[in-house]
C-alpha cells in the first residue's frame, strides 16, 4: 500500500532538467497568467487558509529562466533565485506533514528543523550546520518513503540538492514567506440569466452524471437540487462556454456553501480546475486543484488533482514539483486501489527520468507501472503502460526493451481492437528497424500496418505509412 509524499502546495524550486522551455510558450503561459489573475476562485464555506502553488509566484519568472540543458551535477548557477531559510523550513515541515509518517519519524524530521530554525535566527547563522540538518532530515524522511514503496528512494535529498544549487539567504525572514490567499469566482453580474431550477433535458441526464461522479469520487449528493446545479454546470462546460460555466459552478457552489456538503464542494473546485485548466489558464487551475485536494477526504479525488497538477508543473519544465505531486497521486491512490491512476504516474516519473537519463530510476518505475498494468487486468491500461516503457526505452536508446515492450502492447491492444495503437506501435518499430539498419524487417513491419489501416479505413496512417515504405525503397 503507498502512501501520500508531497503535498500539493511545494514551491517550484528550479532543478535541472534536460529539455529547455520554448520561447513561445513563456509569452503564451505569461498572458494567460495575467488573464486568469483576473478569474479567481471564491474560497467559502471553508476556514482552511491555502498558500501559493501557481505560476504567478514572486521571483517565478526568474524560477522559468534558470531552466536550461544540463545534467544533476552542475554548478550552482550565477544567477540562481534567492530562497529564504524561512520559506525552506516551512515548506519542509508541510511535505514532512503529508507524508503521513508515525509519530517517531515526523518528531524525528522536525527536530532536525527546529535546530535549523534555531540556528538560522542568529545574527550570522552556520551555513554549514543548517546544511547537514536539511540532509539529515531529507535522509530521514527518503528511509520512511522508501519503506513505504519498498524501493530505494532518494527524492526528498535530491529536492534538497536543487535547493543547494540556489542562492539561499540563511538569515531567517518570515516576511519571505509567500502570504496566504483566497482564491474567487469571476463576478457573478450575469449570474441570475441562470436559471435556477435546471430543464427536462438536466433532469434526464442527473442520473448518469451522478453514476459518473459515484463510480470516479465515490459520492453522490442526496439533495435533488444540488445534484441538478451540478449537472447544470456540467452542461456548462461540455458546452464550452466557459463564463457561462464559472457562473454555474459558482451557483452549485453557492448553494454547497449553503447546505453545507463540503464534499461536493471539493468536486466543483475540481470541475472548475479543469475548466481552468482546459482553457490555459494553469495559474488558476493549480489553485483549484489544491483545494479540491484540501477540502476533500476522497482518496480519489485528491490522487486525480495531484496527478494534474504535476502534469501542470511537468509541461512549465519544472520537473522535481511534478514528481512530488505523482508520488502523492500513487500514495492516495494506493489508498483506494485505484490501480489505473497510479499506472499512469508511474509512467510519468518513469519518463521524466528517462529525461535525465537516470535509467535505473526508469526502469524501477517502469516495472513498477507494467506489474500493477497486469493487475488491473484491463487490456487498454496495459497497451498504454508498455507503450509508454518502450518510449522511455527507445529515449535511452535501449532499442532491444524497446521493442519487446511495443510486442507486449500491441498485443494489449489487439485483444480490445484498438487499431489505432496497433498501427502506432506497428510504426514505431518499424521506426527502429530502419534506424538499426534492418530495413527488410522495418518494411514488414509496415506491412501489416498497412494491412490493419485498410481493415479500418484510415486514410491518415495509410498515408504515413506509404511515405514510410517509399523512403525505405529510395
Amino acid at each position: 500500500m503507498y502512501n501520500g509524499v508531497y503535498p500539493a502546495y511545494i514551491k517550484p524550486y528550479v532543478t535541472p532538467r534536460q529539455n529547455v522551455q520554448r520561447k513561445e510558450e513563456q509569452q503564451q503561459q505569461g498572458q494567460q497568467g495575467s488573464t486568469a489573475n483576473q478569474e479567481d476562485l471564491q474560497n467559502r464555506g471553508n476556514a482552511q487558509t491555502y498558500r501559493t502553488t501557481s505560476y504567478q509566484l514572486p521571483g517565478y519568472n526568474g524560477f522559468r529562466a534558470q531552466i536550461q540543458q544540463s545534467k544533476p551535477q552542475q554548478k550552482k548557477a550565477a544567477n540562481a533565485q534567492n530562497i529564504n531559510i524561512s520559506q525552506i523550513i516551512t515548506d519542509f515541515r508541510s511535505t514532512a506533514n503529508a507524508v503521513g509518517a508515525p509519530q517517531d519519524i515526523t518528531n524525528e524530521v522536525f527536530a532536525y528543523l527546529d535546530l535549523i530554525q534555531t540556528q538560522s535566527a542568529k545574527e550570522s547563522p552556520n551555513k554549514k550546520i543548517i546544511q547537514s540538518n536539511l540532509k539529515n532530515a531529507s535522509q530521514v524522511l527518503d528511509g520512511y518513503i522508501s519503506k513505504t514503496l519498498q524501493t530505494p528512494s532518494t527524492v526528498v535529498e535530491n529536492w534538497i540538492d536543487a535547493l543547494f544549487l540556489q542562492n539561499i539567504d540563511f538569515k531567517a525572514d518570515p516576511n519571505a514567506i509567500n502570504k496566504d490567499f483566497k482564491l474567487n469566482f469571476e463576478n457573478e453580474a450575469e449570474g441570475e440569466k441562470i436559471s435556477a431550477a435546471a430543464d427536462k433535458e438536466e433532469k434526464a441526464d442527473v442520473q448518469k452524471t451522478v453514476s459518473d461522479s459515484q463510480s470516479k469520487r465515490n459520492y453522490v449528493p442526496e439533495d435533488e437540487k444540488m445534484r441538478a446545479l451540478f449537472v447544470h454546470a456540467k452542461h456548462s462546460v461540455r458546452e464550452k462556454d466557459t463564463k457561462t460555466a464559472l457562473i454555474s459552478l459558482k451557483r452549485a457552489l453557492n448553494y454547497a456553501v449553503e447546505t453545507e456538503d463540503v464534499q461536493m464542494q471539493s468536486m466543483i473546485y475540481f470541475e472548475t480546475a479543469d475548466l481552468y485548466n482546459k482553457n490555459g489558464h494553469y495559474a488558476q487551475a493549480l489553485k483549484g486543484y489544491k483545494i479540491a485536494a484540501d477540502m476533500t477526504q476522497d482518496e480519489n479525488l485528491i490522487a486525480t488533482s495531484y496527478m494534474k497538477t504535476g502534469k501542470i508543473y511537468d509541461e512549465a519544465g519544472l520537473i522535481e514539483p511534478a514528481k512530488k505531486h505523482w508520488l502523492s497521486a500513487i500514495g492516495y491512490a494506493g489508498e483506494s486501489d485505484n490501480l489505473p491512476i497510479q499506472v499512469k504516474a508511474l509512467n510519468h516519473l518513469a519518463k521524466v527520468q528517462s529525461e535525465i537519463y537516470d535509467k535505473k530510476m526508469t526502469y524501477t518505475f517502469v516495472n513498477l507501472a507494467n506489474s500493477l498494468a497486469e493487475e488491473t487486468k484491463n487490456d487498454k491500461i496495459k497497451g498504454y503502460s508498455y507503450k509508454n516503457s518502450s518510449k522511455v526505452s527507445e529515449y535511452l536508446d535501449d532499442n532491444a526493451k524497446a521493442l519487446q515492450f511495443l510486442k507486449a502492447s500491441t498485443k494489449a491492444y489487439s485483444k480490445v481492437q484498438d487499431n489505432k495503437n496497433v498501427i502506432d506501435n506497428f510504426i514505431s518499430a518499424a521506426d527502429i528497424m530502419a534506424n538499426v539498419g534492418n530495413s527488410q524487417k522495418a518494411r514488414a513491419l509496415l506491412n501489416k500496418a498497412f494491412l490493419t489501416a485498410i481493415d479500418t479505413d484510415d486514410k491518415n496512417a495509410l498515408n504515413i505509412i506509404s511515405n514510410k515504405i517509399a523512403l525505405l525503397a529510395a
